[in-house]
């Protein structure tokens, strides 16, 4: 007689298993999805900081981040990112005409104090324009040009002119307002840099003195799983 009434409870029974499943799975294969496009998409930002470290420390150390030869040196430091630089020789600091999932920007800046110190004097204070400014002494651009509009550069462009091929700024860096860092990329520069934090030693830049940035960010649209979506990850690195 047990047996039987287990026998019949079973038989009612039969197919809930199914239904716990597919009510747990509703909620966790999201939630499992999420994790592995999280978790794969900060793998994706430990190799972008990586690859941008290595370009910055070039850059410092005199790379010429202009000629293709060594933009196809930052595409090999990229391997597996997406990065492209297309092909050919010579020089081409705004190369953004590529395919690809990534771009990186290298950039020279310089701070230019008050109008009381050598820079100012050296061009009259009266015309000193960009006194208190950080301002562009070299731009360089490579990758997808396209991502630009997904993910600025986080110092801004400059408006001034440049020698294209080399990046290199050729406006009156004291007191010509396009070669300053525009805002408000600016502000944000001196909230990081022009301030003083005597707990971790810590001064402003002094009249002159110039920071080597690069910055790089790639798009992640294979981390995609459904409708998660994987985000583009982005790095910069000052020297």
């Amino acid at each position: 007689m047990t047996q039987l009434r287990i026998h019949r409870r079973k038989a009612r029974q039969s197919g809930h298993e199914i239904l716990e499943f597919a009510l747990v799975a509703v909620l966790f294969i999201p939630l499992f999805m999420g994790s592995f496009v999280v978790g794969m998409n900060l793998i994706r930002s430990n190799q972008a900081n990586h690859v941008v470290r290595d370009v910055a420390n070039m850059y410092i150390h005199g790379a010429d981040f202009s000629d293709k030869s060594m933009q196809a040196i930052a595409q090999r430091l990229a391997t597996g990112m997406g990065l492209q630089v297309g092909s050919g020789t010579g020089n081409a600091a705004d190369n953004l005409g590529n395919a690809g999932r990534g771009i990186l920007w290298v950039s020279k800046i310089m701070w230019v104090g008050g109008t009381l110190e050598a820079n100012c004097q050296g061009a009259l204070p009266a015309a000193c324009t960009n006194a208190n400014k950080f301002v562009f002494l070299e731009r360089i651009r490579f990758g997808n040009g396209t991502l630009e509009t997904e993910h600025p550069s986080s110092l801004g462009h400059p408006s001034a002119a440049n020698r294209n091929t080399y990046g290199v700024i050729t406006d009156n860096l004291i007191t010509n307002a396009a070669t300053q860092v525009p805002e408000p990329y600016q502000t944000q520069l001196k909230n990081l840099w022009q301030v003083t934090n005597a707990a971790v030693g810590r001064v402003p830049l002094t009249d002159g003195q110039i920071a080597y940035v690069a910055e790089g960010y790639f798009k992640s649209p294979d981390l995609s799983l459904g409708s998660v979506q994987g985000s583009g990850v982005f790095s910069r690195w000052f020297y």
